[in-house]
């Protein structure tokens, strides 16, 4: 499968580290990996997630992206779904494997849609995001 990209590169690389993240946390778990790597793969994940969402939402700022609004409630929805698992794992449950590949398939679908319709509003435009 081709990796998603938006055409930004900040952003891009970005999703790259997040989505090797996830994968790192789906192999840990379905190898039944020791749990406090396990929370501390989610817990950088969580805590990347939420920098990068912030930096996505301060580039749409600046440019007055009409969607952001929208947008940042998904990637609210998507860091509540994240820092569930974490709080789960954290208390002895866990979601396993298929709470990773639910939170890998959010995040792409994520980014071949929201994130790409974003990158496509500033090319339309001619704005050069850094």
């Amino acid at each position: 499968m081709a990796e998603p990209t938006t055409g930004i590169e900040t952003i891009d690389v970005h999703h790259r580290a997040q989505i090797g993240l996830v994968e790192l946390l789906q192999h840990l778990l379905r190898a039944g990996g020791d749990r406090a790597l396990v929370e501390e793969t989610l817990a950088r994940l969580v805590d990347f997630t939420q920098a990068h969402f912030q930096t996505e939402e301060q580039l749409m700022g600046k440019h007055a992206y009409p969607d952001r609004e929208a947008h940042a409630r998904a990637h609210e929805r998507l860091l509540d779904g994240a820092r569930a698992i974490l709080r789960a794992h954290a208390s002895g449950a866990s979601s396993g494997p298929q709470g990773a590949a639910d939170l890998r398939g959010w995040l792409l679908d994520h980014i071949r849609s929201a994130d790409r319709d974003f990158g496509e509003w500033c090319r339309e435009r001619g704005i050069e995001v850094a």
